[in-house]
């Protein structure tokens, strides 16, 4: 009686399982978002609301001093809150299910037996969303950033 060992099936990278894992998580995140897309962009409105209120202030007070405040012009105070609110959309997270809520729940203990530390699942569906807050927000920006005037001569 003769027996054969199994064969050795190829053990893929470190990297590169890793690499799957996080472009997999980050897709499902995308169509997690996408699927409550009003929601997301009624949260994104509301990150707008601040900066666009300041945008005109500043914009309205440039305007009566000549067209600038201390060097300032008003398309530079567009730039200035249409990044800021980029940055600001980037780095916020809302999270229903946080780090406090895991551990009250006792949700984090079952994570923790998963083969990947939980925040790789946090930083893979926080990257996928703010894909779609990215997408979400250029519109937004596009109407928020003055017309080009030409040069003064």
């Amino acid at each position: 009686m003769s027996t054969t060992a199994a064969p050795q099936l190829a053990q893929e990278s470190r990297v590169r399982a890793m690499t799957d894992f996080y472009l997999t998580t980050i897709r499902t995140a995308i169509q997690s978002q996408f699927q409550y897309r009003a929601a997301t962009y009624m949260y994104l409105v509301g990150m707008v609301a601040e900066p666009v209120i300041y945008l005109v202030v500043w914009t309205t007070i440039a305007r009566q001093h000549g067209g600038q405040v201390a060097g300032i012009t008003t398309g530079q105070f567009a730039a200035y809150y249409i990044v800021w609110t980029l940055v600001r959309n980037m780095n916020i997270v809302f999270t229903p299910y946080g780090w406090e809520w895991r551990i009250r729940e006792g949700q984090l203990a079952g994570q923790l037996l998963r083969p990947l530390h939980p925040i790789h699942y946090a930083l893979a569906e926080f990257a996928g969303g703010k894909v779609v807050w990215v997408l979400l927000y250029l519109p937004i920006a596009a109407a928020l950033t003055p017309p080009r005037c030409p040069p003064p001569r």
